[in-house]
């Protein structure tokens, strides 16, 4: 949440959703004793907050523009995943308790026992959710499943015993988030849009030194994308490779004509693609995301690339050779940083030299930590001192750039002037 706190347009978002829950509580009826205002205040949080969070799971574009992000939208769908659980155990535990006799065949009845087992089903699936270790396909059912505990919520809210009237206010509000939180999970489970799926066959394929590189040759149209963006790709067909999407960087301009990727075998996944991708793979591209793109203000920026991280800014310096050879853009002046272990380590660097031989203003600088690693302080003298209008760009090993912030913070960079995206969508918090 503390990457969300850093930028203000993100601290207002947040400050709208938190503004929504509190409007939910100022429709409940006044004359309610405390108890009962509580728990129905806590049932409604449960309610919006579920349905927030399957809205949030759509990847709809819009969403990225409001949260600044895909990473950012996923942090705030887990929060509210956490603030449905928290809710919905408030509420089991503060309503109040009728004495009148029960008759276990009605409705009402019946109703008012889905509330307990939504409670317990809610917790038993966000405890899978949280759990790492498990296989993305048992995960991602885990979170389909999740449209159960809603429609086993809304049943509750429907036929137990309510605090206003299904057509008051707070009625109409808690039957609008109903509708709108079974259409959003519908369409995450089901009928996600096919219009950024693309078909593509692997080419090209390269391995050196842990990395995978290979080209995705679309089957039908022709994908399209900013420099920096990134997709979700699934290996279809594959005995080897599982199915399950993963978010790599585009590593190529779109005037290149083809997507190209580099994935470092670092984990299970990306290791059995390093092991076993090959030519003639079948591929699905679910693509453009991110909000990682390339900024021509001549400002001082700092471009810092950690081993396989240095993508984006390979696919950056290719759209500043072409548009700087074609148009009157302005091109950044920009120090950029490759971080390697050693020379063997740094595949990219012949591309990238021959990339900044015609940018005068991008000073390339490839730092092997084996020599020494790369501080603020050297950053602050290859800058020339113009700390305060710098910004830094980084992508890669988030250690490193929370010590680079930090340092370059120290020494005059604003602290809004950092610009990074979490590949994390799993464990995002």
């Amino acid at each position: 949440m503390k990457v969300m706190l850093e930028n203000k347009k993100n601290v207002v978002t947040i400050a709208v959703v938190l503004a929504c829950f509190i409007f939910i509580g100022s429709l409940l009826p006044e004359e309610l004793t405390l108890q009962r205002w509580i728990a129905a205040f806590f049932a409604a949080n449960a309610l919006v907050a579920m349905a927030l969070a399957f809205v949030l799971s759509t990847r709809l574009e819009i969403l990225e523009t409001i949260f600044r992000g895909l990473d950012r939208v996923y942090m705030v769908h887990r929060w509210a995943g956490m603030w449905a659980v928290f809710s919905i155990f408030m509420h089991w535990w503060l309503v109040p308790q009728s004495e009148a006799p029960r008759d276990d065949s009605s409705l009402m009845e019946i109703g008012s026992d889905t509330g307990e087992w939504a409670t317990w089903l809610l917790l038993g699936l966000v405890v899978i959710s949280f759990m790492r270790i498990l296989p993305y396909h048992l995960w991602k059912w885990s979170h389909r499943l999740m449209g159960l505990v809603f429609f086993v919520s809304v049943f509750h809210y429907l036929f137990a015993v309510r605090p206003f009237q299904l057509f008051s206010p707070a009625g109409i509000a808690m039957n609008v988030t109903a509708i709108v939180g079974f259409v959003a999970w519908w369409y995450y489970a089901f009928s996600k849009s096919t219009s950024k799926h693309h078909l593509a066959k692997v080419q090209n394929v390269k391995k050196e030194n842990g990395v995978v590189s290979f080209e995705a040759k679309p089957l039908q149209g022709r994908p399209t994308w900013n420099a920096g963006q990134f997709a979700f790709i699934s290996v279809l067909h594959h005995k080897k490779i599982a199915k399950e999407p993963h978010p790599f960087t585009i590593a190529s301009s779109q005037h290149q004509g083809v997507a190209r990727f580099s994935v470092a075998g670092l984990g299970d996944y990306t290791k059995t693609l390093f092991d076993h991708l090959s030519n003639g793979d079948m591929l699905r591209l679910d693509m453009p995301y991110g909000r990682f793109k390339l900024n021509r203000k001549t400002s001082p920026q700092v471009w810092m690339g950690s081993g396989i991280g240095i993508t984006p800014f390979v696919a950056w310096l290719q759209e500043l050779n072409y548009t700087t050879a074609l148009t009157s853009k302005p091109c950044p002046n920009v120090v950029l940083y490759y971080l390697v272990k050693n020379a063997e380590a740094a595949i990219f660097a012949e591309e990238l030299q021959q990339l900044t031989e015609n940018l005068p203003s991008v000073s390339l600088n490839i730092v092997y930590s084996e020599e020494g690693r790369i501080t603020p302080e050297r950053i602050a003298d290859d800058l020339n001192g113009d700390v305060d209008n710098a910004e830094l760009y980084f992508c890669g090993n988030p250690d490193v750039r929370k010590t680079m912030q930090a340092g370059l913070e120290s020494l005059g960079m604003p602290k809004n002037n950092t610009h990074y995206e979490l590949f994390d969508f799993r464990g995002a918090i």
